[in-house]
């Protein structure tokens, strides 16, 4: 007897769905399927928020610290952004912003608290920035005044108690010329913006005013010696960065640049690595989900041994036999894979809501934004994750199906007939 793929689809189907089978082989059947149901949603889910949270604080992180900085030569006192100019002109890069970077002491009516200020051209700062989007309350575009005018981070308002409107103290120090020493700064700056990055240890420290207005402010005060220490560059490809800079370098001497990769180097080494460390964890998990489809194809092998010594009676072959429990073993992974896909892109879809609501529900904080720099659960599903989850599974359901089906090859007709008489 020759058995085709539909027949034996039909027989693996049948023994699967036979009724015969008892209540504790359907239970592990059926544990088996949920098992990798879990382990595949759980594994996509967990995946595409790595995948969301590195994309998130790759793109939040360098609009505030740019595809690449050039600092300043200091003992070259003839720089210009002349050189800039022309790189944007030739279409190298996609913008420039000159900036002073200092740590400040901010003081209001209602308290103080440490930080930084980026002194900047509000103009520039637009074409490698994020800053002017994220402004949540005030306006980016008064910077361009010249005044004493501060856009401060929502974390520094609310450690501050102060609001558009109000006037806060900014304190800090600048070298003198030609020495060592230093020299103190101090203004008041009424507040025009707020803005909120979704990174809270930028939310909590940084503050933006007018490079123009406060070059003007130190000459006023016969400090012309002090200028902008830093360009922002902006590349059309962050990746280009490493090769952007070693050209920059050679052909620049009052500058020195340094790319995103190097000055956050640790960081985003360290995202990678809990990524793949947290791939291998969950595609164990799927793997132990897919051989306990070993023990549930060993039990129904044991409970068919009748209907598998009628079928070897009647003509079938020993690679029928095997191909129909082999068949029942894909059956099982294949709607473990299908329904654990589908639940994966839901829960991915929808993540930030179920993680809200499990907060909400336990009233504790499964994800501080002090440990990880962002306000909301951010999800990116990459279909190429999926493609190898699922071939993934795939090999594993086939490889654990393949010695329930030699087993019910070996079942010898004879002795199961002489011990049912």
């Amino acid at each position: 007897m020759c058995y085709n793929f539909p027949m034996r689809l039909l027989l693996a189907y049948r023994f699967l769905r036979s009724k015969q089978n008892s209540s504790f082989i359907n239970i592990i059947s059926k544990i088996s399927v949920i098992g990798i149901i879990l382990g595949i949603s759980i594994l996509i889910t967990v995946i595409s928020v790595m995948n969301g949270f590195e994309y998130q604080l790759r793109e939040k992180v360098l609009g505030f610290t740019s595809h690449v900085t050039a600092y300043v030569n200091p003992q070259d006192k003839s720089y210009s952004l002349d050189q800039f100019e022309q790189l944007k002109s030739s279409n190298h890069i996609l913008g420039y912003s000159p900036y002073i970077e200092k740590e400040i002491l901010l003081s209001s009516d209602s308290g103080t608290a440490n930080g930084l200020f980026r002194a900047i051209d509000p103009s520039l700062e637009k074409n490698v920035g994020m800053i002017h989007k994220n402004i949540i309350f005030g306006s980016y575009s008064d910077l361009n005044n010249e005044e004493n005018n501060i856009v401060i981070g929502s974390g520094v308002a609310s450690k501050l108690s102060v609001n558009i409107g109000d006037e806060i103290e900014i304190y800090t120090h600048f070298k003198s010329n030609n020495s060592t020493k230093l020299f103190p700064f101090k203004q008041r700056f009424a507040i025009t913006g707020i803005f909120d990055a979704g990174i809270y240890e930028y939310n909590n420290a940084y503050t933006f005013i007018s490079l123009r207005g406060l070059l003007r402010n130190l000459e006023a005060n016969n400090k012309r010696h002090i200028n902008f220490d830093a360009v922002r560059i902006k590349l059309d490809d962050p990746l280009k960065s490493y090769s952007f800079v070693n050209i920059f370098n050679k052909n620049q001497n009052n500058f020195y640049a340094q790319d995103w990769s190097y000055t956050h180097q640790a960081l985003f080494f360290a995202i990678n690595n809990e990524k793949r460390v947290m791939f291998i964890i969950l595609m164990l998990i799927v793997a132990i989900a897919a051989f306990n489809i070993v023990s549930s194809l060993l039990m129904l092998v044991t409970n068919k041994e009748k209907e598998i010594s009628v079928l070897l009676t009647l003509g079938a072959k020993q690679r029928d036999i095997i191909f129909i429990f082999l068949i029942q073993g894909l059956i099982l992974g294949l709607i473990g894979i299908i329904f654990g896909v589908l639940l994966g892109i839901i829960l991915s879809n929808n993540i930030d809501g179920i993680i809200l609501f499990i907060e909400n529900l336990f009233n504790i904080n499964l994800m501080p934004a002090e440990i990880y720099h962002l306000n909301q659960i951010p999800s990116i599903i990459d279909y190429t994750n999926i493609l190898f989850i699922v071939i993934y599974t795939f090999i594993l359901t086939l490889i654990s199906a393949i010695y329930p089906a030699l087993k019910a090859s070996s079942v010898n007709p004879a002795s199961i007939f002489r011990g049912n008489n």
